[in-house]
């Protein structure tokens, strides 16, 4: 393995951790959902890593959490999913050195959709119709914090990982 790799699987680690707490230490908890700032920290991944490592710190993170935390158990499959195919969007849109706004805003906009109809999706299996609906909201809060997190640090983050990130 070389020189890079390890220290793209490092930084992929810390990220995984800084995803793992940021996910169990919920800001806002209703009923059986909860929203958290998480999801802003994968997007900063997808910044610095290259897909394949902002996904597995994504998923990993992510189901890591929700394993334990325990009574969220059920949902790591779904968060392992879910998680990992937005940071692939995120990587594929805005990830890189050069992401332009419109990639910014565009990846933003669809890792928001897979958050919440990914979610929806598992709670209508595990809950039903009406418990699914009721959780949109919230999902969609949690997507617009994440957005403005990402928005907020990714400059600082970009110039930041130059120093790092070959």
């Amino acid at each position: 393995m070389g020189k890079t790799n390890v220290r793209m699987l490092v930084i992929a680690s810390v990220f995984t951790a800084m995803i793992l707490l940021t996910v169990m230490f919920p800001f806002l908890r209703i009923l059986n959902e909860y929203a958290h700032i998480g999801d802003g920290v994968i997007y900063l991944a997808c910044v610095i890593l290259p897909a394949p490592y902002a996904i597995l710190a994504a998923s990993a993170g992510a189901a890591l959490a929700d394993i334990f935390l325990g009574a969220m158990l059920p949902w790591a499959p779904m968060s392992l999913v879910i998680k990992g195919l937005m940071a692939y969007t995120m990587c594929r849109l805005a990830g890189g050195k050069q992401a332009g706004p419109w990639r910014m805003v565009l990846g933003l906009l669809l890792a928001s959709f897979i958050n919440v109809a990914g979610y929806f999706l598992g709670s209508w299996l595990v809950y039903g119709l009406g418990a699914a609906a009721a959780g949109i909201p919230l999902n969609l809060i949690q997507s617009a914090v994440a957005a403005a997190l990402y928005l907020a640090l990714q400059k600082l983050v970009r110039r930041t990982a130059g120093k790092y990130v070959k």
